[in-house]
């Protein structure tokens, strides 16, 4: 009978808005700082894991998300501009930079991007999936291109929420 009251009550309390409801989309809002980066080549089953990456994933309350990842720190350029080689340096380091909106559907995040660092993406839907644990947030890729190699991978990436 207990349970039964408690349950009631709660659910008044959402329905009313005093206790907001709690959704997979609800749960990936907020901004999240890289802690590991790692992948998996499809073909081969070699595995591969980035040293130091840095890089933040945000998602807004209004449905927009912004990523921008890199493999360990950028090096400014040596003189006041860069180099042909030191730009191409830069751009090898980036492991993901992209934007746009996003649609949660259980534990499938769909990104519908604007802009990219890949132009291949630009218009283009991306999917991932993500598990969040206590202050974690894990987020695997649906298979894709690598960028570095053109083989086919997945890769996970793991996230700390920092607001």
């Amino acid at each position: 009978m207990k349970r039964r009251i408690v349950a009631v009550l709660t659910a008044a309390a959402i329905w009313t808005g005093i206790f907001p409801a709690t959704s997979a989309e609800n749960s990936v809002i907020g901004t999240w700082q890289l802690t590991s980066f790692s992948l998996i080549v499809l073909d081969t089953k070699e595995t591969g894991r980035l040293d130091n990456p840095t890089g933040y994933i945000q998602f807004s309350p209004g449905g927009h998300m912004v990523m921008f990842l890199t493999a360990g720190e950028l090096k400014p350029p040596a003189s006041g501009s860069y180099t042909d080689a030191e730009r191409a340096a830069v751009h090898r380091a980036i492991v993901g930079a992209y934007a746009g909106t996003y649609t949660v559907d259980g534990n499938k995040v769909t990104y519908h991007v604007l802009t990219s660092w890949r132009p291949e993406w630009i218009g283009r839907d991306q999917i991932r999936y993500f598990e969040i644990n206590g202050t974690n947030l894990t987020i695997t890729t649906a298979p894709l291109t690598f960028s570095r190699t053109g083989q086919t991978i997945t890769a996970t990436l793991t996230f700390e929420r920092v607001e």
